[in-house]
């Protein structure tokens, strides 16, 4: 799966796993990349240690608690290249997060747009 880029910066899924799976996950990942792992509330901060034209990559995950079961998870690319970002996201951060996804954000509204559509009403 290829993370979906919202405005080139950052991507967003569903997931019903537990808020502190997710960061835990996290710095899993973070780890085994030589991330610098900053939480705050229910955010993330992976900071990269290598230093690029940009300075280190820099990438921000929040997650919005929409229920007791189900979160949104959002990543955001707050420093560095974006070729960085996109690669690894692409190879190391979305494949092992993918364990802990339902349905990215695009797919969620379509599936809204479905349910409205059958229920008579226009999206």
């Amino acid at each position: 799966m290829k993370v979906v880029l919202e405005g080139g910066q950052g991507a967003r899924f569903v997931s019903a796993a537990p808020v502190a799976k997710i960061i835990s996950k996290l710095e899993e990942i973070a780890k085994a990349d030589s991330f610098t792992v900053r939480k705050k509330d229910w955010s993330v901060r992976l900071e990269g240690c290598r230093e690029g034209a940009k300075g280190p990559l820099t990438i921000k995950v929040e997650i919005f608690e929409l229920t007791t079961s189900l979160v949104v998870v959002e990543v955001k690319k707050k420093g560095g290249f974006i070729e960085e970002y996109e690669e690894f996201c692409n190879k190391e951060l979305i494949p092992q997060l993918e364990k802990l996804m339902h349905y990215q954000a695009d797919e969620v509204e379509e599936a809204m747009c479905l349910q409205n559509k059958s229920e008579e009403r226009l999206c």
